[in-house]
């Protein structure tokens, strides 16, 4: 009797099939055959042994006996120390560590002549039992209104390198339910077979050639578990309510009484950030909510989902967009004024300028702007009214004092109106200690306030040009405020003169002003030098000074320096609010060679070569 089957002391098998050799069938029906042909035998790391079974006689080769037997593991003779020889028909082999064999296993007979023929060959396949099937958990998913999956997944454990099969097993107390087979993977399965309030024992059953496995079974309610379908036909409602929306949908979950619970987050369409509604407003079962203290005139996202009150799982989100409807202006336009004296009369060329409010403020599209203009007395101007859809008015007034004020409206109504009052003289106490400097990419400006209240300061700013015609820019900022930044378009490498307003009811203070750069650069060029005087042992160079433009920076000093052609360079630190230096301790009828260069933070750039020569006598000649 020989075993076909064998377990390793590690519970790893090894799996053999037939492999056969030869082309004859009389050949392998008559010589002989491997003990086991294909079940599994021994483990991998454990003993195995195969049995060699020849049969008498074998033509062509007539009576062969056992001890003729050679083993081979692939193209290597196995040791004859591993041999045995049980009969004269039947030799075995056997492996003290399985790990160490290599298919194909042949049984083979040595002939007259050293000639070594193939009888019969088994290939061999190594393989583990299943391991136990782990974490497994299920979940039903609705996929129609009336109509329900069970999804089960788990965790099939490491690779067998066999054929495992799975199956997904459940039962009642009283009945057992049809399993089901997973399709195309070995770790989940679904089943359309869904019945609720009723407690389910599930587990996941392994089973190969070498061994069968069951997972921890798991009590599963389908009702706990389920996903529904997102909540559908959404709609939003301000009706005439600039500050809320009415969200309603349907549900299409409705297995009675199961209760609801719902999330329900906005957002502006333009931000990132979701507010959600706390989970307590939405605990009852409904089909709306109103969702207030939104802002008028914006556009917002809402989203919703839902689940059954006793699952973990919640629906997809259903989104929807609209707007809450306008309402009238919350803030009055910025104000301020630009004035040019006529160098003739006199007279004032007032232009009124008024920034636009932003989204949040115009709360709807706005239509049109009211201004009013009123002198003071002595004056005699009369109260003048303009309906405009700009954001500025230009006047020829007589130079004094006015009031001036502009209302926006849109379709619900008008806004606070804004007052500023135009002074003949500055009147009220300025800021001190204007400073401007750049920060975080941006430029910023800090001052001291008045010891009197401000109700708002007007900052403005200009880049500083030779042309004397760049465009004025300006914000406005509440009184509260003693630092913020530039909000217009600020460039580097250009120099910015700001200047800060004090605004009072009924007046305001003198500007304060300060120059700043958002970023310094090295100066465009170096300046050009030549001489004013000259001198047989004395030279007084002279240069003007960079244009704005050119200077790209704060100029914090010069350098001049200058040798001959033979001689060793010197290099002479000048001040940077001068044009000329007086070079002294020089050489008579000599030829000098100079280059000055200007420096910013960022660092110099040099100026062209000039030459000059000293006198040969005398003292300055010009």
């Amino acid at each position: 009797m020989f075993s076909k089957w064998g377990l390793s002391a590690h519970g790893v098998y090894i799996l053999l099939s037939i492999y056969y050799f030869g082309v004859s069938d009389g050949f392998l029906n008559m010589c002989g055959y491997i003990v086991p042909e294909s079940p599994v035998v021994l483990s991998t790391g454990s003993n195995f042994t195969a049995f060699c079974v020849l049969k008498d006689p074998c033509p062509p080769y007539g009576r062969i006996r056992a001890e003729q037997v050679i083993w081979k593991t692939k193209t290597t003779v196995v040791p004859k120390e591993q041999y045995s020889i049980i009969n004269e028909t039947v030799s075995s082999v056997t492996f003290r560590d399985t790990s160490m064999l290599v298919s194909p296993l042949t049984c083979n007979i040595l002939l007259p002549g050293d000639f070594i023929q193939n009888i019969y060959g088994i290939q061999i396949q190594q393989g583990f039992p299943p391991e136990k099937p782990t974490n497994l958990s299920c979940i039903v998913i609705q996929t129609q209104v009336t109509a329900f999956i069970q999804q089960c997944s788990w965790e099939p454990g490491k690779d067998t390198f066999l054929s495992t099969n799975y199956s997904l097993k459940s039962r009642w107390p009283n009945k057992e339910f049809p399993d089901c087979i997973p399709q195309d993977t070995n770790n989940s399965c679904t089943t359309s077979s869904v019945v609720f309030y009723v407690t389910l024992e599930v587990w996941v059953e392994a089973k190969n050639e070498l061994g069968v496995a069951e997972s921890d079974h798991i009590e599963f309610d389908p009702i706990k578990y389920v996903k529904p379908l997102p909540p559908h036909k959404l709609s939003l409602n301000s009706g005439e309510f600039p500050r809320i929306l009415k969200l309603s949908w349907e549900n299409r979950f409705n297995e009675s009484p199961q209760e609801l619970k719902y999330k329900i987050q906005y957002k502006t369409s333009d931000s990132t950030v979701w507010t959600e509604i706390p989970p307590e407003d939405t605990a009852s079962l409904r089909t709306s909510f109103t969702i207030q203290e939104l802002r008028p005139n914006t556009q917002y996202t809402i989203r919703l989902c839902y689940a059954v009150y006793s699952s973990k799982y919640w629906s997809n989100w259903s989104e929807v967009v609209g707007f809450t409807a306008e309402d009238r202006p919350s803030k009055g336009p910025a104000l301020w004024r630009n004035i040019k004296t006529s160098d003739s009369t006199g007279n004032w060329t007032l232009r009124l300028l008024w920034k636009e409010l932003n989204p949040s403020e115009a709360n709807g599209i706005i239509l049109k702007y009211e201004v009013f203009i009123s002198g003071r007395p002595p004056l005699s101007f009369p109260t003048r009214y303009y309906t405009l859809n700009t954001t500025q008015l230009t006047l020829n007034v007589q130079s004094g004092t006015y009031d001036v004020s502009v209302t926006a409206f849109n379709k619900v109504g008008k806004s606070p109106t804004s007052v500023l009052f135009i002074p003949a003289t500055d009147s009220k106490a300025s800021v001190k200690n204007v400073v401007a400097f750049p920060e975080g990419g941006k430029l910023w400006v800090n001052w001291t306030a008045p010891k009197e209240s401000v109700s708002k300061y007007i900052i403005e700013w200009h880049e500083a040009c030779s042309n004397l015609s760049c465009t004025t820019e300006w914000q406005q900022e509440p009184g509260s405020k003693q630092r913020i930044f530039l909000k217009g378009n600020i460039e580097p490498y250009k120099c910015y003169i700001i200047t800060v307003y004090p605004l009072y009811i009924g007046g305001q203070g003198e500007g304060k002003s300060t120059q700043a750069y958002l970023q310094q650069g090295v100066p465009a060029n170096g300046p050009t030098v030549r001489t004013k005087k000259l001198g047989k042992f004395e030279a007084v160079l002279e240069w003007n000074s960079l244009s704005v433009e050119e200077q790209n920076g704060f100029i914090k000093n010069y350098t001049i320096s200058y040798k001959t052609v033979t001689g060793v360079e010197k290099v002479v630190p000048v001040d940077p609010s001068k044009t000329e230096y007086l070079l002294s301790s020089l050489s008579s009828n000599t030829l000098y060679m100079v280059r000055m260069t200007a420096y910013t933070d960022s660092g110099g750039t040099t100026g062209p070569l000039f030459t000059f020569s000293t006198n040969r006598f005398g003292k300055f000649c010009i």
